[in-house]
């Protein structure tokens, strides 16, 4: 048996990953190894099942093929068996094998249905520079020093003759990595594999140093183990790092950043502490994690073990990275990150004197944190922000120990050039934290982060009501929330239409894709609402649409959230072959993502794509904004 770690999609990369483990007894029964087999012998001519002599068994050394023990009796160099050398192809780490329908066609052939048909080499191609990221610069195998089975056996890949999605990274038999996929898993090539073949490198961890090498057991006492996932996406994204925005994943992140870092509801999200700490200590750190981790401890146990800090360290670390996170403020994620400022959710309740309190949805739990947009007084004005915690208040999830509370709190600053301003750190259960804001500050934020002093993991269990949450309020003096717009509530709502001509590159294999943010007077004025009463009545007397060529209104969703894809002619579809463009609406943020279909584009092409929101201000009495997209692919 193989342990399997998959995931899966069909509206754009919208269906959300899913792990296929569940419970720790049942890990290790995966885990239970075995031996490998021989083949029989390629020259018995009995064994030989191509009659057309179009395939030479002799050409295939098969000493550094790993034979699965679920393989049984099954003969590879027999054209009957589900898997045969004579569909296969290898390069210098890998061997894939084709299924069984595919027939004698190579599976690059333009015979083959398209939605079956998959470049061979380019997989292989691709595979190999994955290889290489994950062992030479990633660290999570030694090779060449007799430290690892890869010296041994190359990894699998098994491709097979179907249309349902699926995408699973493993291995076989505490051996060696290898990963299940279907065509349009490779149709291109890209983070889909690049994330499973990361996989099989976690998979192997384990295989080459066994103990509690390659967390291959679940945190807090439950059996799930959300960092397989964290770490396959910041594994892919190494070789595609504009889709750790433009994912959907991205989208779940911003909506659930305030959760523990391994919290199961971002376990394909929650990648971005990854790196933090890659550029804190080098990118090499997380397969230094992995191979050296210590069960029962969770990743952050085993990073502050290893690089020797405290857990009050590891907070400042926390709020640190937090803060850097509010821009993107690290090398890795800095030119990719710029269209995504300002992406992180939040909400609170106004409180009779004025002061914000976190709501239940967003209150941050440990290692969890807020973003909180702050309107942006004058030049020299010193901002105050009197900060209460309010820890096992009414209303939220009560923790055991409520005298380990503790929060870091503190405030960035975006100038106009791009410089960050960081303020100072400050803790405790009150205080006031002062800021002096900047020459030519374009945008400001306070951040709070969770940190009590007791640091326990978190276990998966699917239940939010006991997560530990660290609830607080603010009030501030000379700021206030972002987004308080002046209205004319004398004047009745009306109908608007914003009109956006945006450009960015088409790829071949990636969502590649741009931003475009509302102008919240302009909308707020028409809807004669504040953005924060049309954000609560989305989905209430507020619908989201797409604008369909003809005019139509059209308020099924195909892409994720608030969005659709749509085709050529302007016209709402589901993802797949005729899909050009999609548009997401997130309707706390205020800003669409835009993006293309990988490989259906090309450089020149020009679309028009709208989508609206219908406000019904009365019982039967309606007023439309319309955001029309004009789009040029570069």
């Amino acid at each position: 048996m193989n342990l399997t770690i998959s995931y899966s999609r069909n509206s754009k990369h919208s269906i959300p990953y899913r792990i296929s483990w569940c419970i720790l007894a049942v890990i290790m029964v995966f885990m239970a190894g075995s031996c490998a087999r021989s083949d029989t012998d390629p020259t018995d001519p009995d064994h030989i099942g191509d009659p057309s002599g179009a395939f030479d068994p002799s050409v295939i050394d098969t000493t550094r093929i790993y034979r699965p023990s679920e393989f049984g009796n099954m003969n590879l160099f027999d054209s009957t068996s589900t898997w045969y050398y004579g569909r296969s192809r290898q390069s210098e780490h890998f061997i894939v094998f084709w299924g069984a329908d595919y027939g004698s066609e190579d599976p690059a052939s333009t015979a083959i249905p398209s939605a079956y048909r998959v470049d061979i080499d380019d997989l292989l191609s691709k595979a190999e520079s994955f290889y290489t990221l994950n062992v030479e610069e990633l660290k999570f195998a030694e090779t060449g020093t007799g430290n690892s089975r890869l010296d041994d056996y190359k990894m699998m890949i098994f491709l097979y003759y179907q249309e349902e999605w699926l995408a699973t990274g493993s291995g076989y038999d505490d051996t060696i990595g290898a990963l299940w996929v279907s065509p349009n898993t490779c149709q291109p090539v890209g983070a889909t594999i690049a994330h499973e073949i990361g996989h099989s490198f976690q998979y192997q961890v384990h295989c080459d140093l066994g103990g509690g090498a390659g967390f291959r057991y679940g945190f807090g006492g439950n059996g799930g183990n959300g960092f397989w996932e964290q770490t396959a996406q910041w594994q892919a994204y190494q070789s595609y790092p504009e889709e750790a925005f433009t994912s959907y994943n991205f989208g779940v992140y911003t909506e659930n950043y305030f959760r523990h870092i391994c919290h199961e509801s971002q376990r394909y999200a929650s990648y971005f502490m990854h790196y933090y700490w890659a550029d804190k200590h080098g990118r090499d750190i997380i397969g230094k994690l992995w191979r050296v981790a210590q069960e029962p401890e969770d990743p952050l146990q085993a990073y502050m073990r290893i690089t020797g800090i405290s857990t009050a360290q590891l907070h400042e670390e926390i709020y640190d990275a937090a803060t850097r996170f509010v821009t993107w403020d690290l090398d890795a994620l800095r030119e990719n990150g710029e269209n995504y400022i300002g992406a992180h959710t939040f909400r609170s309740n106004t409180l009779e004197d004025g002061s914000y309190q976190v709501t239940y949805d967003r209150c941050p739990g440990t290692t969890g944190y807020n973003v909180i947009r702050l309107a942006v007084p004058a030049a020299g004005t010193e901002v105050n922000t009197e900060f209460t915690g309010l820890v096992n208040a009414s209303g939220y999830n009560q923790v055991q120990n409520p005298g380990s509370a503790g929060w870091r709190y503190g405030y960035v600053a975006l100038l106009e050039d791009g410089t960050r301003v960081y303020g100072t750190m400050n803790q405790g259960t009150q205080g006031n934290a002062v800021f002096t804001v900047p020459q030519h500050c374009s945008k400001l934020w306070f951040v709070v982060t969770g940190a009590p002093d007791n640091y326990t993991p978190h276990a998966w269990d699917e239940d939010n009501s006991n997560d530990d949450q660290w609830p607080y309020k603010v009030k501030f003096s000379n700021t206030d929330l972002y987004g308080t717009i002046p209205i004319d509530d004398t004047l009745p709502p009306a109908d608007i239409t914003l009109t956006y001509n945006l450009s960015f590159p088409v790829s071949a294999d990636s969502y590649s894709g741009t931003t475009a943010e509302v102008d919240l007077n302009e909308l707020a004025q028409a809807f004669v609402l504040q953005p924060g009463e049309i954000t609560n009545n989305m989905d209430e007397t507020i619908t989201f649409y797409a604008v369909e060529a003809n005019g139509d209104l059209n308020a099924n969703t195909t892409a994720n959230g608030y969005g659709h894809w749509f085709d050529a002619n302007g016209n709402v579809i589901n993802w797949g072959s005729d899909a050009r463009i999609y548009s997401e609406f997130d309707a706390s943020a205020f800003r669409f993502t835009i993006g293309q279909y990988p490989g259906q584009n090309a450089s020149g092409n020009q679309y028009t794509i709208k989508q609206a929101l219908v406000y019904e201000h009365q019982p039967g009495q309606t007023v439309r904004a319309t955001f029309v997209f004009n789009i040029t692919l570069q």
